[in-house]
């Protein structure tokens, strides 16, 4: 093992930092807050700074297009507070180089996961709904509910309707020229009122989404396979109310300090194979629809200090995480020493993210992709590999083997006679992990492993293992008719 020298100290703590009497590093006027290492800048250099650094993100390889439709995922929080007045003030008259997309704002109501009452969530979602409908772009206002049921065959006929019904208030459009606009064709004024939300979340309840997104989640055992779940299930929905509005790009407020963190937990839960999608700047695994970060670039504190200065409003919404101690998951103890690395070592959040764009896999695009998570599958390995030493060790630890039993056939289990695959003659009634397991990345596995009872999951990814089970019964019954490759 390299040793280095005693005198040796490759990182040094960072010495206490006096803010008195500072400069502003480009002006030379009173410096007001320090930023990365020892950045003094003044209210309007920051402001420039801040600016600039999210223009060029977007403007990096002219990633989104003249009169491009592109999908804000808002949440409330500080990241897509900042976010949106950034996207605003690249619409003003005095701006030298306007955007020139048309930002669609999106939030994902997620009060189910966190058991609140019907008038905690109408709470919440009023106060959201009037700060969306301040900033004159269209938006849409969507329960995750909504996800445990996407059948994408009829939503490729017939779009549904994801959205609040009559809850976007006024519709408008953003010019080219001008910004934001209001459509004086619309006749709903203010506030969506408090009809429209209930009656949106008791037809949830009519249809039973929100019990079986609560189910689901309860049959998960740690808290970091919530956080999993929860996470692909968001991005799932997302890319469904994308492909409604016409939006080929979501943009995402992931800031520096959570991709740095989202590197170290990833890599902790097994899922290093997709770490260039999960934290890079642009996520294009769907195909049609691309994830932007454009803050990838700003750290938490960054944030913060922008929305103070320009008076922008946070709302708190309740998560899976909230009052729970720091060890309750990998994401809250990576989340944890991130942290408390930052306040010693400054450079730690842009080492960690300098250092997962380095990281990539050898990709190609014909390969199969996780059901789950659309990643390409990481599971083609040599014989001799550690995911199969993995997968060893777990079958001679389980103490609760499958045993295959065998039933007589009956008049239902005949062929539809379609020979198409998508025989439904034969229902599968239950999904165990061995029908699911060849069709998820590594990192899907881990999580899936945790979920006690598999048939809980959405619709849509159900649909798909049904089908796969279904082609691989078709093929061993005509396996004996089928003429050999060679």
């Amino acid at each position: 093992m390299c040793e280095a020298p005693d005198e040796t100290q490759f990182m040094t703590k960072k010495p206490a930092i006096i803010t008195t009497e500072r400069k502003c590093m480009k002006c030379e006027e009173n410096a007001v807050l320090i930023i990365r290492i020892d950045d003094a800048f003044c209210r309007n250099c920051f402001v420039h700074y801040m600016t600039h650094k999210f223009r060029s993100a977007i403007g990096k390889g002219r990633l989104i297009l003249y009169d491009e439709k592109v999908l804000l995922a808002y949440s409330g929080g500080h990241s897509s507070c900042a976010m949106l007045h950034l996207v605003q003030q690249g619409f003003l008259e005095h701006v030298h180089k306007k955007l020139r997309f048309f930002p669609h704002l999106v939030h994902i109501d997620e009060g189910a996961v966190t058991n609140q009452d019907m008038g905690e969530r109408l709470c919440a979602q009023k106060d959201i709904t009037c700060k969306l409908q301040s900033t004159g772009i269209p938006y849409d206002v969507v329960y995750l509910e909504r996800v445990m049921s996407l059948d994408h065959e009829q939503l490729a006929k017939k779009p549904a309707d994801l959205t609040i019904e009559n809850c976007s208030g006024t519709k408008k459009e953003v010019t080219k020229t001008s910004g934001p606009v209001s459509d004086d064709s619309s006749t709903t004024e203010g506030c969506p009122c408090d009809r429209d939300l209930t009656n949106g979340m008791e037809s949830l309840d009519i249809n039973g989404l929100a019990g079986s997104l609560k189910k689901l989640l309860e049959s998960a055992k740690t808290l970091t396979t919530k956080e999993d779940l929860l996470w692909q299930l968001r991005h799932q929905l997302l890319i469904e109310v994308a492909r409604q509005r016409g939006c080929t790009k979501i943009m995402l407020a992931d800031s520096g300090t959570l991709v740095s963190i989202r590197i170290l937990a990833n890599i902790a839960q097994g899922r290093g194979a997709a770490l260039p999608l999960d934290t890079g700047f642009v996520d294009g695994r769907h195909g049609d629809i691309n994830f932007v970060r454009p803050l990838k670039e700003f750290t938490k504190k960054e944030i913060v200090l922008y929305n103070k200065f320009h008076d922008v409003k946070s709302t708190f919404i309740p998560s899976l995480t909230t009052k729970v101690g720091s060890g309750a998951s990998i994401n809250l103890l990576t989340e944890e020493f991130v942290n408390a690395l930052q306040e010693g070592f400054p450079s730690t959040i842009s080492t960690i993210c300098r250092t997962g764009e380095k990281l990539g896999t050898e990709g190609n695009s014909s390969q199969n992709k996780c059901l789950i998570c659309k990643a390409p599958l990481d599971t083609s390995v040599p014989q001799a590999s550690a995911l199969n030493a993995t997968n060893f060790s777990l079958s001679l630890s389980s103490t609760c083997k499958r045993k295959m039993s065998s039933k007589q056939p009956s008049s239902d289990d005949q062929c539809c006679g379609e020979g198409d695959g998508g025989c439904h003659g034969n229902t599968v009634n239950k999904i165990d992990m061995k029908d699911i397991e060849g069709l998820l990345c590594y990192g899907c596995r881990v999580t899936i492993r945790d979920v006690t009872d598999l048939n809980l999951l959405p619709s849509q990814i159900k649909a798909e293992v049904e089908k796969t089970i279904r082609r691989s019964k078709m093929k061993e019954e005509i396996e004996d008719f089928l003429l050999p490759d060679d």
